[in-house]
């Protein structure tokens, strides 16, 4: 089976890192975050996560976080990044990193297979929509949905000047690569689920209303 590897969530953004200090780019940035309400539907997603991946940890500290504040570097080498990123963590030990490519999103549904799944739609565009809210706040306009092992393999080897979107370059090797993808994201056959997706938001942006007259 394909895509076993789970997914990255990415958005764009328009904050400027090379003409602002990083402390003070940090600080409007959570500021900002903190402005943007948190769905329950995500949080009660979050804890769901959290007690299935830590049944046996005491998590009270992790309940007790009220709202998104800046996250110590001193983490575990899986979580570490580079002081020229804004790393803040929130409710539910929510993550959500802006480095000056792009935004690293949080989620609770990381497998493809669940992400892309029409029985698990409720869900996704519950945080679809979250990510929609965060990213347009930010002065970004779509998502990069894209397996973790595609992520390490263009971003490692990725010379990212200033000048340069690394999104923008890696959504555009993965059209070169696997074509386009046109389909929406749940008229993917049962179990079956694309290379990549970039999410234009067009359902959220003009949502479908349902004549029931």
């Amino acid at each position: 089976m394909k895509n076993l590897s789970p997914l990255n969530f990415y958005g764009n953004h328009s904050l400027n890192f090379y003409d602002n200090d990083i402390n003070a780019l940090e600080c409007y940035a959570i500021s900002e975050l903190r402005k943007i309400a948190i769905p329950d539907k995500i949080l009660l997603m979050e804890y769901d996560a959290l007690l299935l991946l830590l049944p046996h940890a005491d998590l009270s500290t992790v309940f007790d976080i009220e709202n998104w504040r800046p996250l110590s570097y001193n983490m575990p080498t899986v979580y570490k990044f580079p002081k020229v990123n804004v790393v803040s963590i929130g409710p539910m030990a929510m993550r959500i990193v802006f480095t000056p490519n792009h935004i690293i999103l949080p989620s609770s549904i990381y497998e493809p297979v669940e992400w892309y799944s029409p029985d698990n739609k409720e869900n996704v565009q519950a945080w679809r929509s979250y990510f929609y809210a965060i990213i347009t706040h930010f002065g970004g306009d779509h998502a990069l949905y894209v397996d973790d092992r595609k992520s390490d393999k263009y971003y490692k080897k990725a010379k990212v000047k200033p000048d340069i979107s690394a999104l923008n370059s890696f959504e555009q090797s993965l059209i070169l690569r696997y074509g386009e993808t046109k389909k929406s994201m749940f008229d993917y056959p049962q179990g079956k689920f694309p290379e990549y997706y970039i999410d234009s938001f067009a359902d959220i942006k003009e949502p479908q209303y349902t004549d029931i007259s």
